[in-house]
Parts: structure tokens; sequence; C-alpha cells
């Protein structure tokens, strides 16, 4: 879900006075789809649960980004993001020797995420070049499905079983967030001009120009 989105946004801007180096892009406060398909799998004891949101909707309703200029067009960065979400989450099960594919809907409930890295950004036709140098190696997020509630049935009844060592409660507890791995650092974004303001472009610009971090 929120993962592929961060670096998007990671040139973020704005409050109704723009402080240069506090960033976030209204244009950018909507809708995406299928945005994190790939959730890290869950173990507990015998049991692996391999989840997967094949369909989903994340909606992104405010975001700000805080930087400060580092060497070169270096800079370090602080984002927020509060969004929620809905779509659908398969959960492959596998437990004592036996495997299961459950199926159901899911809520992302409104939440914030909070991260911290350091992007090099600059001035390129049509936008802006966005490349992460450093980036949370994965997120965390929020969910409620009633998958959570049958496999933990599910555990239940392999926990009787000899030698089956569970936690059935954690394994509950772990069903209620979503571990989503980031992209790599390295990897080259391009904001848009069509995604910012006239206002955020040149609140972006004075920035870049005040920090020494962009080239024209």
């Amino acid at each position: 879900m929120l993962l592929v989105l961060a670096p998007a946004l990671a040139a973020g801007g704005a409050a109704s006075y723009p402080v240069p180096g506090e960033l976030s892009f209204e244009r950018l406060n909507r809708g995406y789809r299928e945005v994190a398909p790939e959730i890290l799998p869950i173990e507990e004891g015998p049991v692996t649960v391999r989840l997967s949101s094949p369909r989903n909707t994340l909606v992104v309703r405010s975001h700000l980004l805080r930087l400060e200029p580092g060497a070169g067009n270096s800079h370090s960065a602080e984002l927020r993001i509060e969004f929620m979400g809905k779509g659908w989450l398969v959960a492959d099960v596998e437990a004592a020797g036996f495997s299961t594919r459950l199926q159901d809907e899911v809520l992302v409930p409104p939440q914030a995420l909070e991260m911290q890295g350091r992007v090099r950004m600059r001035r390129v036709r049509g936008g802006y070049e966005v490349i992460p140098e450093q980036l949370p190696r994965r997120i965390g997020v929020r969910i409620q499905s009633g998958i959570g509630r049958r496999i933990v049935n599910l555990c239940d009844g392999v926990s009787v079983l000899p030698l089956a060592s569970l936690d059935c409660p954690a394994l509950e507890k772990s069903l209620t967030r979503a571990v989503v791995p980031l992209p790599p650092a390295g990897e080259t974004f391009l904001l848009a001009d069509a995604d910012l303001t006239a206002q955020e472009k040149l609140q972006l610009d004075l920035y870049l120009s005040v920090g020494r971090g962009g080239a024209r």
C-alpha cells in the first residue's frame, strides 16, 4: 500500500504561509491504486502466513515533508503522511503440513506514518528529480480484516498438536499490521510540474536556491 507511495511524495510541501523547507503538494493528496501488492510474510512456530493485496486503494489525506539541506544537493528528510484505504487481502496459510488460501476485504483505518531519510533533488525538464539516498527498509500499516480471526482459529487447532509451540494471541496481533518493504534507495522519481501549483513550484525553487541544493 504505502510504501511505493512515500518516495513519490519525497518532495512534498506547504502551509497557508509557506516555509521553504516545509513542503506539501495539494494535488498529491488523492487516491492511489495497487500501491503495495507485496507484504512481508508472518511466521509463528509452524504457521506461515503469506499476505498479498492484489487490489487496493489508498487515499492520502495530507502530507508534510520537512527538508534540511546538507552537502551538495543532499537533504535530510522527515515525512509525515496521513492516509486511509481499503482493498482485497489474500492469505496463503501453511501450518502443520497443510495449506489453505483465505480471502477477504481489508480496511486501512485512518492513520499517520512518519519516516526519516535523505534525498537528492534537482530541477530537471518537466519537474524535479528526486533520488532517495536513505530510506527505511520497511514500514508498518495497520489493517483490519476478518482473515485475522479465521487464521487464529486455525492456529488454535494446530496448537493442540504434539510438539506445536504457538503463541496464537501474538499471531493475531501480527495480523493487524501489514509490513510493507520499500523500494531500495537510489531509484529516481520525477515530481512532475503537472502535480504542482505555481505557488508550490515557487516555494520549492526558493528552497533549492537558498539551500544550494538544486541545479538549473
